[in-house]
């Protein structure tokens, strides 16, 4: 069989299905309120935490913990105001070298926002000048305002609506093989820094 008549054998069963409705749920159905438990700030960073991520809140608290990690050479993206004095310690770029990726010890961008109930950052792509910035690099920092920490999921979802292209980040990438044995860094940073800001 080929392609168009595997879809079109999908769409006569499809005919013959009764018109289901998906069922209604509401916010209060959908969100962990043991999750959202404090501030949105406090709970975004108790579940960031969780996930393993790293929580800092000032340019000279980051600067003694890309140090402690042996940084020297960054990547801060374009798109990206304020970069913290950083370049005062560490060589930064401003434009990611797709030719050489591995140079970068750390990336810097901003975060769309944060969601508490998660515990996870939203990067959207109009936000970001090169997505590879985010991903490439061990560790990645991600600056979001306080001011942008959504209280659930559901808020999040509604303010990403209108972009082509974001990704939720809840922590350092990770995956686990058949016999459990979990690996943080395998698709992306094994480290992941949220920058809060006021």
């Amino acid at each position: 069989m080929d392609k168009a008549g595997f879809i079109n054998k999908i769409k006569e069963a499809e005919k013959s299905r009764p018109d289901a409705k998906l069922p209604q749920f509401t916010k209060d159905d959908t969100t962990s309120f043991p999750a959202v438990d404090g501030s949105p700030k406090d709970a975004f960073v108790r579940n960031f935490l969780a996930n393993h991520g790293n929580v800092i809140e000032s340019a000279q608290a980051l600067v003694e913990f890309l140090k402690d990690r042996g940084c020297k050479h960054g990547i801060a993206d374009g798109k990206l105001a304020d970069t913290f004095g950083l370049e005062k310690f560490f060589e930064l770029d401003r434009d990611f070298d797709r030719s050489n990726p591995e140079v970068y010890d750390f990336g810097i961008s901003r975060a769309s926002m944060a969601i508490a109930e998660s515990g996870a950052i939203v990067l959207k792509d109009r936000d970001t000048a090169d997505r590879l910035a985010t991903i490439a690099p061990w560790i990645h920092v991600a600056v979001v305002k306080e001011s942008d920490i959504v209280p659930t999921i559901s808020d999040a979802l509604e303010k990403t609506v209108d972009c082509p292209y974001a990704i939720y980040v809840a922590g350092p990438s990770k995956t686990t093989d058949v016999e459990g044995v979990l690996v943080e860094g395998v698709h992306g940073p094994g480290c992941q820094v949220c920058l809060i800001v006021k």
